[in-house]
C-alpha cells in the first residue's frame, strides 16, 4: 500500500475529528423547517420576500383559544401557568384604539369604502339630508366628532366596516373572539433544536391542567408542527441508525466472531458519517433534519468496503493482507464510484434537501472507502478465522442456480410481466402537501383556528408591483375591484390588503371630492336646523402607508407590504376561484403566488425528467462496466434493471401514490445495487467470498433503508419500500447471472479512472 494515503489520510482524519469536537459541543446548527426540503428556484424574488415575511411573521407564535363559562378568568389562569422559559406571552398593544383614531381623523374625508362611494353616487341630495337627520334622531348611535364635520358619520361607518374584517377585538386588556379569549405566545430560547422532547406540548399540557374542567382550548401554530417533526425525525434517525448498528454487529459477529473486523468496520461506517456531516456543514452551513434520517441508512452501504475485506482474508489467510487489498481495490473503487454517482445524481435536482443528502452520502462513502485503503491494513493484525457461520453461507454459492438460454428467457419474461401489471397500476401524486405527516389533532387544530379567528392562506397570495407607493396601492385597487366578484359568487370569503387602510391618491382625491359633495349637500338641506355657521371644510393631506404601520392596524399590514410590492392575502379561496385567479395576472403589476400549485407542477416535471434521465444513467453505468468486463457488463447490471421494475410493479400493487421521491430511489438503487454484479464478477471462483461479503452487505442495507419505510413522511417511506424491494431482489437476483463455470475474469486489471 502506498504509505502516502495512510499519512495525508490520517491527517484529515485528526482534523475530521477535530471538527466533530467542534460540532457537537455547540456548533452544529440543525434545520427542522420541513419546506426547506422543497424546490427555491422558478420564482421571483418578489414572491421570495413575500414568502419570507409571512412566514417570519407566524414561525415562532403559538395561539391559545380559550372558551367556557368563565372564559376571561381560566386565560389568565392558563397564561400565568404556562413555562414562561419555553413560551412568552405576547403583549396587547398600549391604547390600540386611540393610536388608530389619531392617525386616521386628520384623513377621514379620504377615507371611504366601496359601498359608501357607491351610496353618495346614488343617493339624491334629499335622500342623503334625510339620512342624516334619521342618524342624528339616534341617541345612541356611535359619534366622532361634531355632526356638522361628518353629517353622514361616514368615518366611524368606514371603521366599522374595517373593524369587521377581523374578529378578534381588544376587551379588557385581552383578545377577544366573541366569548372567547385569544392568547398569544412566542417561543423562547433557540427554537427548534434537534431533540426527542416535546418541550413546546409539555410546557402547554401542564398549563392545560390548571384551567377548569369545563374550559375547551384550542391550541394552534406552526411550532408546533415543527416540534413535532424534529421529535419524530429524531426517533426515526435514532431507529434507523441502531437498527443499522446492531444488524452490522450481528452479521459481523456471526460471520467473523472476532471484535477486530466490528471495530475496523465501525471506524470506517463512523467516519463516513462524520465526514458526510462536516462536508455538509462546510457547505451549507448547516444540516437538515432529514439530512440526517437519509444519513443514518448510509451506515447500510459503508460497511459494504469492510466486509468484502474481511470476507476476503478470511477465505484467503495465505495472501498477505497489504498484497489482498491491492487486489480488491479494483473492485471496491469500481463500486464506490458507482455507488457515489448515484447519488451525485440527487445534487441535480432543484431541492436543497436532496443536495444535501447527495454530499452527505457521497463524502462519507469516500471516506468510509479511503478508511479501509489507508488504515485496514496497518490495524488490521493476526488471523481472521473461519467460521461455520461464514462457510455455511459461501458454500451456497455454488449451489446458487443459474439462468441462461430458455430458462433466462422464461425468466425474464416473468418479471416483465409481473412488473407490467404493477407498473400498469401506478398513480401519479405530486402534490406536495402529501409530503405532511403532522398528526390529524394539530391539523384540525390549525384549520378550526383559522376558521374561528380568520386566517389567511398563507400559500395563495398576489403580489402587487408599481413603480412607487401610490402605483402600487393603484393597481391593487383595480386587483380587489376583480376580487370582489370572487366574493359576490362565494368563491372567496374575503381578503387583506393595504388599500382597504389606505386608498391610493388618487382614489383620496376622489374620496375627498365625493366626501365633500354629500357634506356639503347635506349642511344645505339642513342649514334651517342648524345653530351658526357651517365650520369650512377640513383641510387635509394624503395619508401615507407608514402613518398607519404604527397603530393597532400595523401588525396585520407590515406582512403586506414589502419594500418594493405589496401583498394581497385571501381568505378560505374555493379551488375553482384558484384556477381562475392566474388569469388577474393580466393586469398591470399583478402576480398570483400557488405555493402549493408551484411545488406540486415543480415536482411533476423533475419526476418526469429525472425518470427519463435514469435511462440515460443507466447507459452511462453501463460504460463504466464495459471498460472493465467487457462483454460481461451485462451480468452486473440487469438484476439491478429487473429489480428497479419489481420495485415499481410492489409500489403498484400496494397502491402507493408513484412520487418523484421513488424515482430518486431508482437512482440509488442503480449506484448500489450493481455493486453486488461487480463484486461477483470480479471474483466468480473464488470459493464464496464474495457472495459472503454481498449477503453480509445486503442484508444491513436491507436492515438500515428497509427501515426507512416505516417513517411516517411520506418521501422517507417511499424511499424504503423502494430500495427494500430492490435491494432485495439484486442481492437474489445478481448470482443467478454470474454462473460459476461460465463467468470469466475481468479482462482489466485496474478499474476505470474515477
Amino acid at each position: 500500500m502506498n504509505p502516502r494515503l495512510t499519512f495525508f489520510w490520517t491527517l484529515a482524519f485528526a482534523a475530521l475529528v477535530a471538527h466533530q469536537v467542534y460540532l457537537w459541543t455547540g456548533g452544529l446548527q440543525v434545520e427542522t423547517d420541513l419546506l426547506r426540503l422543497l424546490p427555491q428556484g422558478e420564482r421571483d424574488e418578489v414572491a421570495e420576500g413575500a414568502l419570507r415575511a409571512l412566514a417570519d411573521s407566524a414561525s415562532r407564535q403559538v395561539v391559545v383559544l380559550v372558551g367556557g363559562p368563565d372564559a376571561a378568568t381560566e386565560a389568565a389562569r392558563f397564561e400565568a401557568a404556562v413555562d414562561a422559559s419555553v413560551l412568552a406571552p405576547v403583549p396587547l398593544p398600549a391604547s390600540p384604539e386611540d393610536s388608530l383614531l389619531e392617525a386616521l381623523l386628520p384623513h377621514r374625508d379620504r377615507l371611504l369604502t366601496a359601498g359608501q362611494r357607491s351610496q353618495l353616487a346614488a343617493l339624491s341630495a334629499e335622500q342623503l339630508t334625510e339620512r342624516a337627520l334619521l342618524q342624528l334622531q339616534q341617541p345612541m348611535a356611535a359619534r366622532l366628532g361634531d355632526f356638522r364635520d361628518d353629517p353622514l358619520q361616514l368615518f366611524p361607518e368606514f371603521l366599522r366596516e374595517r373593524a369587521q374584517a377581523s374578529r378578534v377585538r381588544p376587551v379588557d386588556g385581552q383578545l377577544r373572539v366573541g366569548d372567547e379569549v385569544l392568547l398569544r405566545f412566542e417561543v423562547k430560547g433557540a427554537g427548534m433544536s434537534l431533540g426527542s422532547e416535546p418541550r413546546l406540548q409539555q410546557a402547554l399540557d401542564a398549563a392545560k391542567a390548571r384551567v377548569a374542567t369545563d374550559t375547551t382550548l384550542l391550541v394552534a401554530g406552526v411550532p408546533l408542527f415543527a416540534e413535532t417533526a424534529s421529535v419524530q425525525a429524531n426517533n426515526e434517525v435514532n431507529t434507523i441508525g441502531l437498527g443499522s448498528l446492531l444488524a452490522i454487529i450481528l452479521v459481523m459477529w456471526l460471520a467473523f466472531r472476532s471484535p477486530r473486523p466490528l471495530i475496523l468496520v465501525v471506524l470506517s461506517v463512523g467516519t463516513g458519517v462524520a465526514a458526510g456531516l462536516s462536508a455538509c456543514v462546510l457547505v451549507f452551513g448547516k444540516v437538515h433534519l432529514m439530512t440526517l434520517v437519509f444519513g443514518a441508512s448510509l451506515v447500510g452501504v459503508a460497511e459494504d468496503y469492510g466486509i468484502h475485506y474481511f470476507a476476503a482474508r478470511q477465505a484467503r489467510p495465505e495472501v498477505e493482507r497489504h498484497q489482498l487489498l491491492e487486489l480488491l481495490k479494483p473492485a471496491l473503487l469500481l463500486a464506490m464510484v458507482t455507488s457515489v454517482a448515484g447519488y451525485v445524481m440527487l445534487a441535480i435536482t432543484p431541492m436543497p434537501g436532496l443536495r444535501q443528502v447527495a454530499l452527505f452520502s457521497g463524502a462519507g462513502l469516500a471516506a468510509a472507502f479511503l478508511t479501509v485503503l489507508a488504515f485496514f491494513p496497518f490495524l488490521d493484525s493476526g488471523q481472521v478465522r473461519s467460521t461455520r457461520f461464514s462457510r455455511v453461507w459461501a458454500g451456497t454459492r455454488a449451489k446458487w442456480p443459474s439462468l441462461s438460454g430458455a430458462r433466462l428467457a422464461v425468466a425474464l419474461a416473468l418479471v416483465l410481466l409481473v412488473a407490467g401489471v404493477g407498473i400498469f397500476r401506478l398513480r401519479a401524486q405530486d402534490d406536495v402537501r402529501a409530503l405532511q405527516a403532522s398528526p390529524p389533532h394539530l391539523l384540525a387544530a390549525q384549520k378550526a383556528l383559522a376558521e374561528r379567528i380568520g386566517l389567511p392562506s398563507p400559500a395563495q397570495f398576489f403580489v402587487v408591483r408599481g413603480a412607487d407607493e401610490g402605483e402600487r396601492l393603484a393597481r391593487e385597487e383595480a386587483l380587489l375591484e376583480r376580487l370582489d366578484a370572487f366574493i359576490s359568487e362565494g368563491q372567496l370569503l374575503r381578503y387583506d390588503a393595504v388599500s382597504q387602510w389606505v386608498p391610493s391618491p388618487r382614489r383620496q382625491e376622489e374620496n375627498r371630492a365625493v366626501w365633500a359633495k354629500a357634506r356639503a349637500a347635506v349642511l344645505e338641506g339642513l342649514k334651517d336646523e342648524l345653530d351658526g355657521e357651517a365650520p369650512p371644510f377640513i383641510e387635509s393631506e394624503q395619508l401615507g402607508v407608514d402613518a398607519v404601520l404604527g397603530t393597532s392596524v400595523g401588525a396585520a399590514l407590515r406582512p403586506l407590504r414589502l419594500a418594493d410590492a405589496n401583498v394581497v392575502m385571501l381568505h378560505s379561496p374555493s379551488r375553482e376561484a384558484l384556477e381562475r385567479f392566474a388569469t388577474l395576472g393580466a393586469l398591470p403589476g399583478v402576480k398570483f403566488v400557488d405555493r402549493t400549485g408551484e411545488i406540486s407542477s415543480l415536482m411533476r416535471r423533475w419526476r418526469v425528467g429525472m425518470s427519463e434521465l435514469l435511462v440515460a444513467g443507466y447507459f452511462v453505468i453501463f460504460a463504466a462496466l464495459w471498460w472493465r468486463f467487457r462483454a460481461q457488463a451485462w451480468r452486473a447490471l440487469l438484476p439491478t434493471a429487473l429489480a428497479s421494475l419489481a420495485a415499481l410493479g410492489v409500489v403498484g400493487f400496494l397502491d402507493e401514490p408513484f412520487s418523484l421521491f421513488h424515482v430518486l430511489a431508482l437512482w440509488l438503487l442503480l449506484g448500489m445495487g450493481v455493486d453486488y454484479g461487480i463484486f461477483l464478477l470480479e471474483h466468480p471462483d473464488d470459493g464464496g467470498e464474495a457472495w459472503l461479503a454481498v449477503g453480509l452487505g445486503a442484508v444491513s442495507t436491507l436492515l438500515s433503508f428497509g427501515l426507512l419505510a416505516i417513517s411516517s413522511t411520506q418521501a422517507v417511506h417511499a424511499f424504503g419500500v423502494t430500495l427494500g424491494v430492490g435491494v432485495t431482489l439484486v442481492w437474489l437476483g445478481s448470482p443467478l447471472f454470474v454462473p460459476l463455470e461460465a463467468a470469466p475474469r475481468p479482462v482489466r486489471a485496474s478499474p476505470p479512472p474515477a
